[in-house]
């Protein structure tokens, strides 16, 4: 396989031309900001480095959300949300940092403990390069969620063990080519207080 991970991103996932768009540079950590009335999410699209966020002071009405380690190789945003159609996402500069407009989450599902599950309102599409070794979890509902995030790196502080809700379950997948995934719209999410995430439902068809 001769072609980089970024040349078989730009060939799958959506248009080179879109930069905004793109969230490049592997598995690496990248920080959000929220938008404090409409808790809409911007991304910042190049990794970050803990020490950054740290001292980067967020815009009036926005609050710095997080930083964690993506789970995917490559990301592609169709649009922002609210846009009519697809095209270059809303961006704003921060303090040197382009962060563009990608989500917005709805509200959180109840009954759950260790364990925060919404949806998402986004247009998302991710790839997992041939090689690796995923997990990819089952909420219970029978179909698969593929990893998100793997490290919350707002803190020192040790992870907590993850702890699957009763009739969920992760499963390891062994990737012998590259695994392009379009997320639904909206996503339903999880966020493990132990870090993880995960996104879906898809249907794989791979390791069951």
């Amino acid at each position: 396989m001769s072609a980089t991970i970024e040349e078989r991103a730009f060939a799958a996932l959506g248009n080179p031309e879109w930069e905004p768009n793109w969230t490049i540079g592997g598995r690496d950590l990248f920080m959000e900001l929220m938008n404090t009335d409409t808790r809409d999410v911007w991304l910042a699209q190049r990794p970050v480095s803990r020490e950054r966020y740290a001292e980067l002071v967020a815009p009036e009405g926005f609050v710095k959300s997080g930083i964690g380690r993506s789970a995917h190789d490559a990301a592609f945003f169709r649009r922002s949300p609210g846009a009519a159609f697809d095209g270059p996402l809303d961006t704003m500069d921060v303090d040197g940092m382009t962060f563009s407009h990608v989500a917005r989450p709805g509200r959180f599902e109840p009954g759950f403990t260790g364990v925060f599950v919404l949806p998402v309102y986004k247009y998302h599409r991710v790839m997992f390069a041939a090689g690796r070794t995923i997990e990819v979890a089952d909420f219970g509902d029978g179909w698969d969620y593929v990893p998100q995030i793997t490290e919350v790196a707002m803190d020192e502080s040790p992870p907590t063990e993850r702890v699957l809700p009763e009739g969920w379950s992760v499963r390891e997948v062994a990737l012998t080519d590259d695994l392009f995934v379009d997320v639904p719209h909206p996503a339903r999410v999880c966020f493990f207080t132990s870090g993880h995430s995960f996104q879906g439902p898809v249907r794989l068809g791979l390791g069951r």
